[in-house]
């Protein structure tokens, strides 16, 4: 009686005549292929899942002063804005001074 076809015991049976160089690529390449996808289908989760169970809070890149003098914010997906030191915005309270309830910009 025959035995049916099973393509991986033909693969297996090639296997052992390959070169010991394939033979070693094979086998690294087989796992890092599954972490890589592993990598990705993770990451998908994360951009899916992750933004959803954080607070909507803001990433400042940076405070500068331009060249006409402005200070700017640099902030996370936005344009660099001005900023007016007389209504600061939230997130640079407690940077500098506060003095009788104004924000004033740091002495150079």
């Amino acid at each position: 009686m025959d035995q049916p076809y099973s393509p991986w015991a033909d693969w297996l049976s090639k296997f052992h005549t390959w070169a010991e160089a394939i033979q070693a690529l094979w086998l690294v390449a087989v796992p890092l292929t599954l972490l890589g996808l592993t990598w990705l289908v993770m990451r998908g989760l994360r951009d899916l899942i992750g933004p959803a169970r954080h607070d909507e809070g803001r990433l400042i890149y940076g405070v500068y002063q331009d060249a006409q003098g402005r200070w700017m914010v640099y902030r996370h997906n936005r344009q660099p804005q001005e900023i007016d030191w007389e209504n600061a915005p939230p997130e640079l309270i407690g940077r500098g001074q506060m003095i009788d309830g104004v924000f004033r910009r740091p002495e150079v």
